[in-house]
């Protein structure tokens, strides 16, 4: 078998790994260059072809796909793109849960479809990360642009490591955070407002039945043990401001 220093091939000696020729094209080897010579335009208007297509006319632009495709070229390459607008292309979200949780969730879902509907204009990409510890970190290892922190622990490693990389960050359904945005509704007094509703209606033998994945589950005799889950402590402090006005102490109820 011939080594990789010297392929002898009809005869001919190159040098390097084997290559296959392609439409008098040497495979591997189309570069932006290339296409650019075939079609008689600028290495940045092939570029644009793919990048910038609103800069060139659609008969243009169509050109130069199909050279590009005739000849092999597939499009620049992604992590020099990159390196070069010194934008990776991708906003993460950060999820507390498994990412099983963002496609079961209602809430999840429709928040999810949402910042895919806004970013659609803008040509980034989403990328899910999972707060789950793990040998591999997403939230350290993949390259992004920025992040939304979604209803996120705050001991979570990976906000930790998307803060260390400085990273700009949006909190939602966080606990407000005076070093980045945050948007959040007002779910302590939505809670409040429909416990008065209840006691307006002359009930006092009311309890509360919440929800908070990462617990504590069961009976909640301690409000204060929600305190690291926002929403759900949020709302609970909102049914006791209201309840505990009228002197009602409800049984609380905490399920996963």
């Amino acid at each position: 078998m011939p080594s990789w220093a010297t392929v002898e091939a009809r005869g001919t000696r190159r040098a390097g790994p084997p290559v296959a020729e392609v439409g008098g094209t040497v495979a591997g080897r189309v570069t932006l260059q290339t296409v650019a010579d075939r079609v008689g335009v600028s290495r940045m208007t092939v570029s644009n072809a793919f990048s910038r297509p609103d800069q060139l006319s659609p008969a243009l632009r169509s050109r130069i796909l199909a050279a590009a495709e005739e000849l092999g070229y597939s499009g620049p390459d992604p992590t020099a793109r990159a390196l070069a607008r010194g934008s990776t292309g991708a906003v993460g979200v950060l999820l507390t849960d498994s990412l099983e949780y963002a496609f079961s969730d209602e809430v999840a879902t429709r928040f999810l479809g949402s910042m895919s509907a806004g970013l659609a204009s803008t040509g980034l990409a989403l990328t899910l990360l999972s707060a789950s510890e793990g040998p591999v970190l997403p939230a350290r290892e993949l390259p992004l642009d920025g992040a939304v922190v979604y209803s996120c622990l705050p001991e979570s490693p990976s906000l930790d490591w998307l803060i260390r990389r400085r990273l700009p960050l949006v909190y939602v359904d966080q606990p407000p955070n005076p070093s980045h945005p945050s948007v959040n509704i007002d779910d302590r007094g939505g809670a409040r407002a429909g416990a008065r509703h209840l006691v307006e209606l002359g009930h006092r033998r009311i309890a509360v039945l919440t929800s908070n994945s990462a617990g504590p589950h069961g009976v909640l005799t301690d409000p204060s043990a929600l305190r690291d889950a926002y929403v759900a402590g949020e709302r609970l402090r909102g049914w006791l401001d209201e309840l505990g006005a009228v002197g009602v102490q409800p049984p609380i109820m905490v399920e996963p």
